[in-house]
């Protein structure tokens, strides 16, 4: 595969992932006007248990076929193998298990929900199975384009349907058939292949036994650390909505919702140039490029991050009125647990890098005890204060994960945390900054905030000498 073929797909990527997400920002303003919180809660919850068994659907199959060097065929048969078997006994599971679902997160919507539309489990086993087999052939600009016509037409529908009934089942449907379109467009691209893999399959029935026990090692391991992020990630949620009412979980899901776009801009933006070097590189040009990584997220990530928290904050109350109120307050903590995010992505792959799988899975553990242990603390005085001890948790762990990783390429722990620590200074110079501009009337706080804003990058940049500006431009070029 040559270079110009990866930076345009790169750049595809980057350019799509911009448009989606602000496709996105713009039909959560209707859905969240025309559902209520308790809607949002369900939707959420179901997302994340199908989110859950589908994980469990592939193994990590999926995984394993993209960054496999050898040129068998076996681990693709594994695959489809085991994404046939598991989609048929995860449906069979989530059908029979919906009342109980229902029961636990205190929602017989949801569990009718499960009951009816198990299937969906089928296009999600099938749209990780057909992404991985674009991504090991290094489709990108198929992958990209995938999922804008995702998003692009539930965008679309959601607001028509939406508009004439308002019902948390017409936006699940309609996400899912999205979901369904990627899947059939990857599909379509990797026809040829996929038709040779299933006349494969049928001559060859047991391929699935012998690649369960040849990858197990790798499944077992890859499978736990997908499972444990995506509890300690979701713990509001999947653990707190065990406990608390599902418009508690719409509220929490709101606002990380809001503030989770932008961030997720930035991660996609970084990790199509930094991760893919990562691993070709020795621990020296490791610790150089995450040192610069760590410059662009403190001089640039963060500050934008801030910016864009403190216009929610404003915009939720111009643009919804007081329905959505209760989740300013926490807004401020979605800054934190998403801003501290930056600290773990991509730095966060290291460790597989560096063949120390087994340290991310525990420490994985251990982030998940302590912000779940956190969470059910702050739980004892309010939910708000549940959420906010949930993020700093998160923050604490995230720090601490990436000097973690900056120790496994023998980077000494005094110049890592200093580097940490330095990231910090341009928000802590943004806040008060921000605090005394809130005093102003609602327009014109924003145009200060924005010019003050302006103000800090530029200042960084000259303090920087230009770097900031060369580290703009490496992110927007693709390399």
């Amino acid at each position: 595969m040559n270079k110009s073929h990866v930076l345009s797909g790169i750049r595809w990527t980057l350019v799509t992932s911009v448009f989606r997400r602000m496709l996105t920002l713009v039909l959560f303003y209707f859905v969240a006007r025309w559902l209520t919180k308790e809607d949002l809660g369900i939707f959420r919850t179901y997302c994340l248990i199908l989110g859950l068994v589908s994980t469990f659907g592939t193994l990590s199959l999926d995984f394993h076929y993209i960054i496999e060097q050898k040129k068998s065929h076996t681990g693709l048969l594994a695959l489809w193998q085991m994404a046939a078997v598991s989609s048929g006994l995860g449906i069979i599971l989530l059908t029979a298990l919906s009342g109980v679902i229902g029961i636990l997160y205190k929602s017989p919507v949801l569990g009718n929900l499960f009951l009816y539309t198990s299937v969906f489990l089928l296009s999600e086993i099938l749209r990780k199975t057909v992404r991985a087999m674009a991504a090991r052939r290094q489709q990108f600009r198929e992958l990209a384009l995938a999922e804008t016509y995702n998003v692009a037409l539930y965008s679309v529908l959601s607001v028509l349907a939406l508009y004439f009934i308002r019902s948390v089942w017409v936006y699940v449907v309609i996400f899912y058939l999205g979901n369904l379109l990627e899947a059939i467009y990857l599909w379509s691209k990797n026809s040829a292949a996929v038709k040779r893999t299933l006349a494969i399959l049928i001559k060859q029935r047991k391929v699935l036994s012998l690649s369960l026990y040849r990858f197990r090692a790798f499944m077992t391991q890859a499978t736990l650390v997908s499972v444990v992020n995506l509890l300690s990630g979701n713990a509001p949620i999947l653990l707190l909505g065990l406990m608390i009412e599902p418009v508690y979980l719409g509220v929490y899901f709101f606002a990380s919702q809001l503030i989770g776009v932008p961030v997720g801009m930035f991660n996609t933006a970084v990790n199509q140039v930094f991760f893919p070097v990562f691993a070709g590189k020795k621990d020296g040009d490791i610790t150089a490029m995450a040192a610069r990584y760590l410059r662009l997220v403190g001089n640039l990530g963060l500050p934008l991050l801030l910016l864009f928290t403190y216009v929610m904050m404003l915009a939720v109350a111009w643009l919804l009125g007081d329905k959505w109120s209760d989740a300013i307050p926490l807004l401020p903590a979605m800054f934190l647990l998403f801003g501290s995010s930056f600290y773990s992505n991509p730095i966060g792959g290291i460790p597989f890098i560096k063949r120390k799988p087994g340290w991310e899975l525990t420490w994985n553990v251990a982030s998940l005890v302590i912000k779940s242990g956190a969470m059910l603390w702050g739980l004892r005085y309010s939910f708000e204060t549940a959420i906010w001890a949930f993020a700093v948790a998160a923050a604490v762990t995230a720090i601490a994960f990436y000097l973690m990783s900056m120790h496994l390429v023998k980077l000494r722990f005094s110049s890592a945390l200093r580097s940490v620590l330095v990231s910090f200074l341009p928000v802590l110079v943004y806040t008060p900054v921000l605090i005394v501009i809130s005093r102003m009337s609602g327009l014109l706080s924003v145009v200060m905030a924005v010019a003050a804003g302006g103000l800090l990058l530029a200042g960084l940049n000259v303090i920087s000498k230009g770097k900031l500006k060369a580290d703009i431009r490496m992110i927007v070029s693709g390399g």
